[in-house]
């Protein structure tokens, strides 16, 4: 860690606990038949939009790549894309598509626990 800021791997794994959390709540949601509240929704999207954007910040820093691209509101739009095509650039394909991987069995280990936990609590 280079002075007292977190590391990109600590901002990386906040994201991937903020994704097993949010499908931790859909899984429960969808054991009642119930859609996830707005207002959780904003607030996923609010935190993953600031936490996806520090960790690009941080890991291109470390990373010492130059950012070609706008930053700022662009990657809140346009994450889904940006990031991505940033792992690719930057870690290549295979270990790319390794964290892509890993990112959907914990969205699909969280839903599938918060189905487990929606069960139990009914």
């Amino acid at each position: 860690m280079k002075g007292s800021s977190f590391s990109a791997r600590f901002w990386a794994i906040l994201i991937f606990a903020l994704f097993a959390a949010t499908e931790i709540e859909r899984g429960a949601c969808s054991v009642r038949h119930s859609g996830v509240p707005g207002s959780s929704e904003l607030i996923q999207f609010i935190v993953l939009s600031c936490l996806t954007s520090h960790w690009v910040k941080v890991d291109g820093r470390e990373r010492e790549t130059l950012r070609v691209w706008d930053m700022g509101y662009f990657l809140l739009v346009a994450w889904p894309v940006i990031v991505p095509y940033y792992l690719v650039k930057t870690r290549g394909f295979k270990r790319a598509l390794a964290i892509f991987s890993l990112l959907a069995l914990v969205m699909f280990g969280g839903f599938a626990g918060g189905t487990i936990i929606g069960r139990l609590a009914q």
